[in-house]
């Protein structure tokens, strides 16, 4: 029988969702692209705001007009939600190994890996330890044998992930052992706890070459009490801005990805200024922010102080027009500087890719001026020629 699958979500996500292919191409079935051919649907969904079970209800009414079973796979199971007109559901949470059937689903030359499932940080706003569980890791060396077969099938970038990859006990060992697989040519650390952030991961990312000079690490917020009511705080006798500067002093040329939760319960109007000027501070090369979403079943969602949306609304403007601003300075100090780029593809007419400082997806592209074709997954070297607030544009070099 023909599967027509849909993942929605984050990365994470999407790896469960190679899992369920490999699984079910194992058992017989094919996986198909087109929504007319299937026999049955199966949607992988996020359930971590209200937003993603929207979708995931919205994912499924477009899929009724088919008149074929649709199956319910990921975060939303798990929360015992049932969507009308499905036909049942699929268990996809679970930390595969290196023997898991898998089919990737993204581009020849990156992969995600997981190392590792659930989370022990029951943040206040979270749902992830009642869906996902606490944290369970892989081994370093079901890990690395993962990671040298997709290098024997061309993958170049390996992306880390897991709900906190931090929590891994042997990250800087993993780090160093990947950088050893020939094939390789970019490692990357998604989705990683501050409080987690250690000197011996620092040193390890600063003197291994293959490991990309760039860190996600969700802060989620810069005051104190704030945090204390989110359930993180920042335990290292220091605070996050400190941290920063050390990373900085530690790994000069790192791109540092953070988010934030604006309209979180009890932020005040102070407390939202010291956000928007630690931001401008701290001057963070990539920044996401979410405005806080009020989820049954979290203790945050019975906390006194809820924000309004209209206010949420205004503190998110207000830190994306910030940061704005300083990604376009930032961007525009890197014009006459050189970088490895990863080609991915084309905007019109124009070759496009990602240096060491930007994620697949979220971060943004180098756009490439070049005489001649360039296989897409090949490096080049290019020089930056122009910048906007997100995008650079390139000239190759070689």
């Amino acid at each position: 029988m023909k599967a027509f699958i849909v993942s929605l979500g984050c990365p994470k996500n999407l790896t469960d969702t190679e899992v369920i292919m490999g699984r079910l191409v194992a058992s017989g079935h094919t996986i198909t692209l087109k929504e007319k051919e299937a026999d049955f649907f199966i949607v992988n969904t996020c359930a971590f705001l209200k937003s993603a079970r929207d979708e995931a209800k919205q994912t499924v009414k477009e899929l009724q007009k088919y008149k074929k079973p649709i199956y319910l796979a990921g975060c939303l199971p798990k929360l015992k939600e049932k969507i009308p007109g499905t036909a049942g559901t699929i268990d996809s949470i679970k930390l595969y190994d290196c023997n898991t059937p898998r089919i990737k689903a993204t581009p020849p030359w990156t992969a995600y890996v997981k190392i590792a499932e659930g989370c022990n940080n029951r943040c206040s706003y979270c749902l992830i330890p009642k869906i996902r569980g606490r944290l369970r890791i892989r081994k370093v060396a079901d890990i690395l044998k993962e990671a040298a077969g997709l290098a024997k099938r061309g993958v170049k970038e390996i992306i880390f992930i897991a709900q906190d990859t931090t929590a891994h006990p042997n990250l800087p060992e993993l780090l160093e052992k990947t950088a050893k697989i020939r094939g390789v040519k970019w490692i990357r650390v998604m989705y990683a706890h501050p409080n987690h952030i250690t000197d011996k991961l620092l040193k390890v990312m600063a003197a291994t070459k293959k490991v990309c000079k760039y860190l996600d690490l969700p802060l989620q917020h810069s005051c104190d009490n704030i945090l204390e009511g989110m359930n993180r705080p920042f335990r290292r006798g220091s605070n996050l801005e400190s941290l920063i500067l050390k990373i900085r002093e530690a790994i000069p040329e790192i791109a540092i990805r953070t988010s934030l939760i604006v309209g979180f319960p009890g932020e005040t109007a102070s407390n939202f200024k010291a956000l928007l000027d630690f931001v401008g501070r701290m001057k963070f090369e990539r920044l996401g922010v979410f405005r806080y979403s009020r989820e049954d079943g979290t203790p945050a969602s019975r906390m006194r102080g809820q924000v309004s949306e209209k206010i949420k609304e205004i503190r998110f403007e207000k830190i994306m027009a910030l940061q704005k601003k300083i990604s376009r300075a930032k961007n525009k100090g890197l014009i006459g500087k050189d970088f490895e780029v990863l080609c991915e593809g084309k905007r019109g007419s124009y070759l496009v890719g990602r240096a060491y400082s930007s994620a697949p997806e979220i971060d943004g592209q180098v756009v490439l001026k070049c005489s001649g074709d360039i296989r897409y997954g090949r490096f080049v070297h290019a020089r930056v020629v122009s910048a906007g607030a997100y995008d650079l544009t390139a000239n190759v070099i070689t």
